[in-house]
């Protein structure tokens, strides 16, 4: 019975109770991606098929500069955490997710981005968040150090698509060391020249051996997770930024006369509780990770309060005019939240 209270998911079923509140209580169905097609205020999911509300947003996407490879790998974190991993093989500790496995300490690495740096970059969600591309795409949850030869492949591809087509490009690769092979067996080897020729073919059948059995070392379910994981950190930042964004509430001001501003009034409220939601539920495992050993309730919930503290201080920053024109403390935040949880249950 004990293990199986530790194996319950207990963190997953309350972030569905409590974003569940959200949508219900304030409104919020754009955090589960249920943007419509048409309307007069622009959305994350129209901007991303083509649809735009609005002339100036369509114009701002338009003019967004041709994709700058050196700007999006010249970043600082991209050439930090190509530092790290340099010092974390050596120790034989370098992990690649798109294996599943360990790298090799003499294997050649590549820092990849999960979300390619040009998808981020051409990404119309991003720019009517008014997010820098550089830094969302170096960011930790979307950096990935895997094989050259893996790296090299996926090229800009999506990982879904990358995926779809690995089969034919392994086989591919394989029916070219076929030929090599058959070249080689018939190869004269009498003068020095043809047998410098036989050594060089026998060196690429190496290379293309050593190519074809790493392309098959990927395992998809693995990189397919390290994809989720990216893009949900990476769509959750563009989602809070726009949709608490003054545009944002502007447009929809404008679209739906002093209804709209209700909603919209109601919504910034939610989407202030949603914010210090989406935070508190990455420190949650942390800090039970850190006391688990030597659990005691009353040392959780004080590490959990010291926690929204630091939120708060954050969101106050944010949302500070709002915030005093409604006199809202961190204990109201707290009791909304507590209310949120426990009215989710009756739906």
């Amino acid at each position: 019975m004990q293990a199986a209270a530790a194996e319950y998911p207990w963190l997953e079923e309350l972030e569905k109770t409590v974003v569940n509140s959200f949508v219900t209580t304030f409104g919020l169905d754009f955090i589960l991606f249920k943007d419509k097609i048409g309307g007069d205020v622009d959305t994350i999911h129209n901007v991303r098929q083509g649809i735009w509300a609005t002339d100036a947003e369509k114009k701002n996407y338009e003019n967004r500069g041709e994709y700058s490879s050196e700007t999006y790998h010249t970043h600082e974190n991209y050439k930090a955490t190509g530092k790290r991993d340099k010092l974390l093989q050596q120790e034989g500790k370098l992990y690649d997710s798109y294996s599943d496995s360990v790298m090799d300490l003499n294997e050649q690495r590549n820092l990849d981005h999960v979300i390619s740096a040009k998808e981020i970059h051409d990404d119309a969600g991003r720019i009517l968040a008014d997010l820098d591309g550089s830094n969302l795409a170096n960011q930790d949850s979307n950096l990935q150090t895997t094989s050259e030869t893996i790296n090299k492949s996926k090229k800009q591809t999506p990982i879904d698509q990358y995926l779809e087509k690995l089969p034919s490009l392994i086989k591919t690769h394989e029916k070219t060391l076929d030929d090599y092979r058959r070249r080689l067996s018939s190869m004269p080897s009498d003068t020095p020249e043809q047998k410098q020729k036989i050594h060089e073919l026998e060196s690429k059948i190496q290379k293309q051996e050593e190519k074809i059995k790493k392309l098959k070392s990927v395992d998809p379910d693995a990189m397919r997770e390290r994809d989720r994981v990216a893009r949900e950190a990476y769509n959750q930042q563009i989602n809070v930024k726009y949709y608490t964004s003054s545009k944002f509430l502007k447009q929809t001001a404008t679209a739906s006369g002093l209804a709209g501003l209700k909603m919209g009034t109601r919504q910034m409220l939610g989407l202030i509780l949603a914010e210090v939601w989406f935070e508190l539920r990455v420190q949650i495992p942390i800090i039970f990770e850190k006391i688990k050993n030597n659990f005691d309730i009353s040392e959780f919930f004080n590490s959990i309060q010291k926690t929204l503290q630091g939120i708060w201080q954050r969101v106050k920053a944010r949302f500070q005019d709002f915030l005093i024109a409604f006199n809202t403390t961190l204990s109201d935040l707290i009791k909304l939240l507590i209310l949120l949880y426990f009215a989710a249950r009756s739906f």
